[in-house]
């Protein structure tokens, strides 16, 4: 089980599929619906409730304690964390010739 806007909520969705186990993701009702599609694509039961990540992580955790599903938090966990810092990495082994990498920074 999972709570994501999008991103995460697609990753969990995809690493399920993978790996031929259920995903049940909480997304706020706001979500983006491409992103809130592609999570449904990717095979994920999603639920749409409350305004915020912060009230789809409290039913996520509800859920976990309810069923005794694995939650699998966006950003607050050194797994998470540690997987994307590997993405630089990544980037240099497939592009050893980048001299500079320039991004974003969202919720991980």
């Amino acid at each position: 089980v999972a709570a994501s806007a999008g991103n995460h909520a697609q990753g969990v969705a995809l690493a399920a599929a993978t790996l031929g186990i259920r995903a049940t993701v909480f997304m706020p009702a706001g979500a983006p619906l491409p992103k809130v599609a592609a999570t449904k694509g990717y095979g994920a039961d999603v639920i749409l409730g409350g305004a915020t990540v912060d009230d789809a992580l409290e039913s996520a955790h509800r859920f976990a304690e309810e069923t005794g599903a694995t939650p699998i938090h966006p950003f607050d966990h050194r797994d998470v964390v540690a997987g994307q810092g590997t993405i630089a990495l990544e980037i240099l082994e497939q592009l050893p010739e980048t001299a500079a990498i320039v991004t974003a920074v969202g919720g991980g």
